[in-house]
Protein backbone atom coordinates (compact mmCIF):
# COMPACT_ATOMS: atom_id res chain seq x y z
CA UNK A 1 0.00 0.00 0.00
CA UNK A 2 1.11 3.41 -0.57
CA UNK A 3 0.65 4.47 3.21
CA UNK A 4 3.81 1.86 3.85
CA UNK A 5 5.74 3.69 0.86
CA UNK A 6 5.09 7.25 3.08
CA UNK A 7 6.00 4.87 6.47
CA UNK A 8 9.10 3.74 5.33
CA UNK A 9 10.49 6.83 4.34
CA UNK A 10 9.12 8.58 7.43
CA UNK A 11 11.51 5.73 8.92
CA UNK A 12 15.01 6.23 6.53
CA UNK A 13 14.40 4.38 3.71
CA UNK A 14 16.30 5.79 1.08
CA UNK A 15 13.70 7.13 -1.24
CA UNK A 16 13.60 7.88 -4.78
CA UNK A 17 10.96 9.77 -6.81
CA UNK A 18 11.14 7.68 -9.79
CA UNK A 19 10.70 3.86 -8.18
CA UNK A 20 8.42 5.65 -5.47
CA UNK A 21 6.09 6.61 -8.35
CA UNK A 22 6.55 3.40 -10.00
CA UNK A 23 4.73 2.07 -7.30
CA UNK A 24 2.14 4.32 -6.65
CA UNK A 25 1.29 3.26 -10.76
CA UNK A 26 1.40 -0.09 -9.91
CA UNK A 27 -1.02 -0.22 -6.49
CA UNK A 28 -3.20 2.06 -8.47
CA UNK A 29 -3.39 -0.60 -11.01
CA UNK A 30 -4.59 -3.21 -8.91
CA UNK A 31 -6.76 -0.70 -6.19
CA UNK A 32 -8.65 1.10 -9.07
CA UNK A 33 -6.99 4.23 -9.33
CA UNK A 34 -5.92 4.73 -5.41
CA UNK A 35 -2.77 6.39 -6.68
CA UNK A 36 -3.67 8.29 -9.52
CA UNK A 37 -3.51 11.77 -8.06
CA UNK A 38 -0.49 10.93 -6.66
CA UNK A 39 0.98 10.39 -10.19
CA UNK A 40 -0.98 12.97 -11.99
CA UNK A 41 0.94 15.71 -9.48
CA UNK A 42 4.30 13.89 -9.70
CA UNK A 43 3.98 14.15 -13.86
CA UNK A 44 2.87 17.72 -14.31
CA UNK A 45 1.83 19.62 -10.51
CA UNK A 46 4.46 21.50 -8.02
CA UNK A 47 5.65 20.01 -4.77
CA UNK A 48 2.63 21.64 -3.48
CA UNK A 49 0.31 19.43 -5.54
CA UNK A 50 1.94 15.94 -4.58
CA UNK A 51 2.24 17.05 -1.06
CA UNK A 52 -1.53 17.90 -1.16
CA UNK A 53 -2.33 14.36 -3.14
CA UNK A 54 -0.56 12.69 -0.49
CA UNK A 55 -2.12 14.31 2.39
CA UNK A 56 -5.35 13.93 0.73
CA UNK A 57 -4.48 10.33 0.45
CA UNK A 58 -3.84 9.79 4.01
CA UNK A 59 -7.21 11.42 5.01
CA UNK A 60 -9.36 9.29 2.71
CA UNK A 61 -8.04 6.31 3.54
CA UNK A 62 -8.21 7.36 7.50
CA UNK A 63 -4.45 7.41 8.43
CA UNK A 64 -3.24 8.87 10.98
CA UNK A 65 -3.68 12.24 9.62
CA UNK A 66 -0.07 13.43 11.97
CA UNK A 67 1.86 11.81 8.75
CA UNK A 68 0.39 14.59 6.95
CA UNK A 69 3.23 17.24 8.72
CA UNK A 70 5.68 14.42 7.71
CA UNK A 71 4.78 14.64 4.17
CA UNK A 72 4.95 18.51 4.15
CA UNK A 73 8.59 18.21 5.70
CA UNK A 74 10.25 16.79 2.91
CA UNK A 75 10.52 17.19 -1.14
CA UNK A 76 9.23 14.42 -3.09
CA UNK A 77 10.00 15.19 -6.56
Amino acid sequence: MIIDLLLDRKDGEAYEPKRFYNECMEYSSIFKGIGDGITRAMDGGTEADVKRELCAYVVNNEYNESICDYINSVNWL
